[in-house]
């Protein structure tokens, strides 16, 4: 059963499935076609006549908050899945009752009930859950990785939910949660930049960088976003950034050293941005080394290398990954499901 919120127009778009009043082998079918956007889903039953799932959804217009329940089963997102769909989120997952976390040496532990499970979409996972409930936002990269001391390096964290801050976030999802029936959508992008300041204030808790002797991680977050958005001028230097900043070359290094080095954080900026590129219907006739060379990269051979290393494929591989994807969904928040708007995340 689908449903959608009365008036879009002044509540925020809302979508519920639940199967209740379903057979379990329609159940399971209808699972597959919605998870299914994300993960490749396998039940965890001997036979399907004990599948159900309810699941709800609120679109808060840069974000999706979600709730689901559902049966035990298995998750999974392979590099040619993620190749395929260009999906790249990362989803706080909150793990309310069961077991959630990754297997085949993945990760750093099952979460249980209270706890945190990062899951970063642009980077593989394959994960096993109980029977469970979980509250969930999913949060675009471009949001989010600015105000992260180590933005790749949480997926399959997970993050015990007794500590204060991550008991902070839990409590707040689940009072936004409850809150959403009554949101306008002004209500909705003005509580956005706030969870996301204390998402990111739990991601970054056990990091050892902000008790380091003069380190500035708001200094050093404005200019990781000036990276991120200057990061195709091939002509960005150590120099031209610091006095951009009215620091020294030596300060601008000792900042971004907890994040590899400038050079390395730029790096990762250029890569990202050619990845977008590479995945661009709209630019698909662009060559690839003209693609590089917009990005920054003055050669070909270089961003090839650091390409594959970053992300498992050739730029050619990507390229094609992408030509195959999925079909995007429609824009209409207030005509699409829970999955649908997470695709449609930019």
């Amino acid at each position: 059963m689908l449903e959608h919120g009365p008036d879009a127009g002044i509540r925020i778009p809302y979508s519920l499935l639940d199967t209740a009043r379903m057979r379990p082998a329609a159940a399971l079918a209808l699972w597959h076609d919605s998870m299914g956007a994300l993960y490749d889903v396998r039940a965890r039953l001997v036979e399907d006549t004990e599948f159900h799932f309810r699941a709800e959804a609120f679109h808060f217009g840069e974000v999706v908050l979600t709730a689901y329940r559902c049966s035990a089963q298995t998750f999974d997102r392979s590099r040619a899945r993620i190749g395929r769909d260009g999906i790249d989120h990362i989803t706080l997952q909150f793990c309310l009752s069961g077991r959630h976390g990754p297997r085949d040496g993945m990760g750093n532990g099952e979460a249980m009930a209270g706890d945190l499970l990062v899951a970063d979409l642009a980077q593989r996972q394959a994960t096993v859950a109980s029977a469970f409930d979980s509250l969930n936002l999913t949060v675009p990269r471009r949001l989010l990785a600015p105000l992260l001391d180590a933005p790749d390096a949480h997926n399959l964290r997970r993050i015990p939910g007794a500590a204060p801050l991550t008991a902070l976030l839990r409590n707040h999802l689940v009072a936004l949660f409850a809150a959403a029936p009554m949101m306008s959508a002004g209500d909705a992008e003005a509580v956005v930049r706030p969870t996301l300041s204390l998402a990111a204030a739990v991601l970054n808790a056990e990091g050892p960088v902000e008790e380091a002797a003069g380190f500035d991680p708001i200094l050093t977050a404005r200019i990781r976003r000036f990276l991120g958005e200057n990061a195709a001028d091939a002509g960005l230097s150590v120099a031209g950034v610091a006095a951009r900043f009215g620091i020294s070359r030596r300060k601008l290094y000792y900042l971004m050293e907890p994040h590899g080095g400038f050079a390395a954080c730029l790096r990762d900026h250029r890569l990202h941005l050619a990845h977008a590129m590479l995945r661009d219907p709209a630019r698909r006739g662009i060559a690839i080394a003209d693609v590089a060379q917009s990005c920054g990269f003055l050669w070909r051979t270089n961003f090839a290398r650091a390409f594959r290393q970053r992300f498992g494929l050739t730029p050619n591989e990507a390229r094609a990954l992408a030509a195959s994807r999925l079909p995007e969904p429609a824009r209409d928040p207030g005509g699409e499901h829970m999955w649908d708007w997470i695709r449609a995340l930019r």
